[in-house]
């Protein structure tokens, strides 16, 4: 029964985690109808971000959080302004999430070279003083780093659950969502609601990789496996479902853990992509859309 506790709690802590690399990738996706497959790149950005602010200052991952994704939220402002503004002169969303794709690849490759020059090819990690720390809970041992996690994910999900709901800028958000040319005419800049979005979404990935270089490691050119924990826990919770994000990704994460009582952990990405395809193939509104 431990083993089994055990098994469940390890994939909520990781499903949480799979949730918070999905926000950042599925406001990009949602808001400007972009498809931004560096995400996982930048989420590995972040991640170095955080282990250079360690290294040479010397300070709790953790409360280098505001600085990595103060660096990451300006990152996201650049990448908007030079890569993103100019595709809006496209007026059909498809063509937009065709030129978004290749622009994004060609930022993957830039990325995850430039990390290898910054860190070379090795993984990097951030070891702390509670780093190997647990706490049971019902005989099962859970890491106070995997907890943390599990905190920083639900903070991210509400916090952002309620700059779209209960502010202005969330309202132009949602204007802009709907019909950007409409929210235009009634006085959104939808330019700067773009631009500020692109940066919350850059700034989530910061805050993910922070989590990931704590928990596990980082590694230059390894965000491809995070980008398809993205799409799978989007496909999961359904385009457009912010609010099912970290739910979506619990999902997944506990049918991933369960699975090692079964199968070889080995298999676990390849359970994330069999449903990813099944949910695609026959529920492609997701699991948590209505309809």
């Amino acid at each position: 029964m431990e083993n089994v506790l055990q098994v469940l709690f390890v994939g909520v802590i990781v499903g949480s985690l799979y949730g918070l690399v999905a926000l950042g990738f599925a406001l990009i996706m949602g808001v400007m109808k972009f498809i931004n497959i560096a995400q996982g790149s930048f989420i590995i950005l972040g991640g170095f971000i955080c282990y250079w602010i360690v290294t040479f200052w010397h300070i709790d991952p953790y409360l280098s959080l505001p600085l990595v994704m103060l660096a990451m939220f300006i990152v996201g402002l650049v990448l908007y302004r030079l890569l993103f503004s100019p595709l809006l002169k496209y007026p059909k969303a498809e063509m937009r999430l065709d030129k978004s794709l290749l622009i994004t690849f060609g930022v993957v490759w830039i990325l995850d070279n430039t990390e290898i020059l910054l860190w070379t090819p090795n993984s990097r990690s951030v070891i702390t003083s509670y780093g190997y720390e647990t706490v049971k809970v019902f005989g099962a041992a859970l890491s106070y780093t995997g907890l943390i996690g599990v905190g920083l994910a639900i903070l991210a999900a509400a916090a952002l659950h309620l700059i779209l709901t209960r502010t202005y800028f969330g309202k132009h958000v949602r204007a802009a969502t709907e019909d950007a040319g409409a929210a235009s005419l009634s006085g959104v800049n939808v330019q700067r609601t773009y631009l500020i979005s692109c940066g919350i979404a850059i700034a989530l990935a910061g805050l993910a990789g922070t989590v990931i270089v704590t928990s596990y490691s980082v590694t230059p050119g390894g965000g491809l496996s995070w980008l398809l924990t993205a799409m799978a826990v989007v496909v999961l919770a359904g385009p457009g479902n912010m609010n099912f994000m970290i739910p979506a990704g619990i999902v997944l994460g506990v049918i991933q853990s369960a699975s090692t009582l079964f199968i070889n952990p080995a298999y676990q990405q390849p359970i994330a992509l069999i449903i990813f395809l099944l949910i695609i193939m026959f529920r492609p509104q997701g699991l948590f859309s209505r309809g």
